[in-house]
């Protein structure tokens, strides 16, 4: 991975190697979702793994009606529903999320836009390329052997990807054992749940296997061998539920930007070195700032990956050996899902360029998901939204860390699991723009909707 202000010298450096990739634009932009005469949008940010409260959150809209199969679309057809990304990971059910999310964008395709997040676009990595030590993942080695932020443990025995063993209850106690351990010593930075031979050859100081350095494997090699076995089964079964049930195939269908009304949709943020980048390539191949972000980054992405998974390459899961790499949209796209540029020093000034560079679609503010807050926020007057607002039960409680969610799994009762508990009840916002008319210009502040506003909630194990 790059640091940016690398990435920001190649992309000058090769932006007139490729410009004659792209063609003349067209009469809208290919960023434009769900045409100019909406209404409403809502915005719902990182979901991350709790799909009761995703259904929570999208009944209280009042759009859809889930008592019916298939889900019907109850409000006017100028209404919409926007999510920002970051589905997976943190919590446990994160494939019933996708599996939602995919539902609803599937069914109304006139009303839903969905983009990708981070956490998204790293779980395609790890689901559909092949990687070894001649052949490395692209980003070191999968973000699941990370000991936090990603795949909680939970979601492999729960997602129905892998079948029922008489011995998952022990493995995952020893694995929330030695997960607590490394939790209260605060080195979760440091030690990795090793499964790919990348992260068990190149251990070092800041990179320790816990199934060979934390207790209860540290004296228990025997466990430690079935521990690590079985963590390897449950993945590989999971990015074969991923693949086979089509989640995998309608993730790299989705936008990674995205306009809708006046909002440009970004997971992280558009930084500057890539706007001006886009604009240079636009200015050179005669077509709009919108063309080029999307054959800069939407188009390279999906096409990559439609290809591979089905063509001669695609046989499943884990069987991409070429790499993204055409017109450095990797680079670009692990910028635009993980920038929080916006929210530091000179942040307004950043979302004003931005927006002038992209008048042509008259989009007046920039909605990111990425950082999290306790509830949606507004800033730089309006021009930004900030959506992230923390809407998954299991972050919220724990953070970044894998604590047992499941009353069964008492391994990681320790310290830094033990000091806050996940509630039944939703909690965050999400925000609501609206206009009377679709010949109005959209306000320049939106409309926070909370939990509280509405009513106590209860129930939320049931199934809508």
């Amino acid at each position: 991975m790059r640091p940016l202000q690398y990435i920001s010298t190649v992309l000058i450096l090769i932006y007139s190697l490729f410009c004659n990739s792209f063609t003349k634009a067209q009469s809208s932009s290919p960023l434009r979702y769900l045409g100019t005469n909406l209404t409403s949008i809502h915005f719902i940010g990182d979901l991350h793994g709790d799909v009761n409260c995703a259904k929570e959150w999208v009944k209280e809209t009042k759009l859809v009606d889930f008592t019916t199969t298939p889900y019907t679309w109850i409000g006017e057809s100028t209404d919409a529903i926007v999510f920002l990304g970051d589905y997976v990971d943190k919590g446990s059910t994160s494939s019933s999320v996708l599996s939602f999310v995919k539902d609803l964008q599937t069914t109304f395709v006139n009303n839903v836009v969905t983009i990708l997040g981070n956490h998204d676009f790293f779980q395609v990595l790890d689901a559909a390329l092949e990687y070894d030590e001649e052949n490395p993942h692209p980003l070191g080695h999968p973000q699941h052997d990370y000991a936090y932020s990603f795949v909680h443990p939970e979601e492999y025995v729960t997602s129905g990807y892998s079948p029922k063993r008489d011995d998952d209850d022990e493995i995952m106690n020893a694995i929330y054992e030695a997960l607590n351990f490394v939790y209260d010593r605060r080195l979760e930075g440091d030690v990795k749940l090793c499964t790919s031979e990348s992260c068990m050859k190149n251990q070092d100081t800041n990179n320790a296997d816990i199934f060979t350095s934390v207790p209860p494997f540290l004296d228990n090699e025997e466990l430690a061998t079935r521990a690590r076995e079985r963590l390897t089964t449950w993945r590989n079964e999971y990015m074969i539920g991923l693949h086979d049930s089509g989640l995998l195939h309608w993730m790299i269908e989705q936008p990674l930007i995205a306009i809708v009304g006046d909002t440009l949709l970004v997971h992280g943020g558009v930084a500057p070195e890539i706007i001006n980048y886009a604009s240079k390539v636009a200015k050179s191949n005669e077509i709009t700032v919108e063309d080029s972000l999307h054959n800069l980054v939407n188009k390279p992405f999906t096409t990559f990956f439609q290809q591979n998974l089905n063509g001669d390459e695609g046989r499943g899961a884990n069987s991409i050996k070429s790499r993204l790499n055409e017109g450095y949209a990797f680079e670009i796209i692990l910028s635009l899902i993980q920038d929080r540029g916006y929210f530091k020093q000179n942040g307004c000034q950043k979302v004003q360029n931005v927006i002038d560079q992209l008048q042509q679609e008259k989009v007046n503010r920039i909605c990111v998901g990425h950082t999290p807050r306790d509830y949606a926020e507004e800033f730089c007057n309006g021009q930004l939204l900030a959506s992230d607002s923390s809407l998954s039960r299991s972050f919220r409680a724990y953070g970044n860390l894998y604590c047992p969610l499941d009353e069964r799994f008492q391994g990681g009762n320790g310290l830094a699991c033990s000091q806050n508990r996940m509630v039944d009840q939703c909690e965050g916002s999400i925000s609501i723009l609206t206009r009377k008319t679709p010949d109005e210009e959209w306000p320049r502040n939106v409309k926070t909707l909370t939990m509280n506003d509405l009513k106590q909630y209860v129930g939320l194990k049931d199934e809508f």
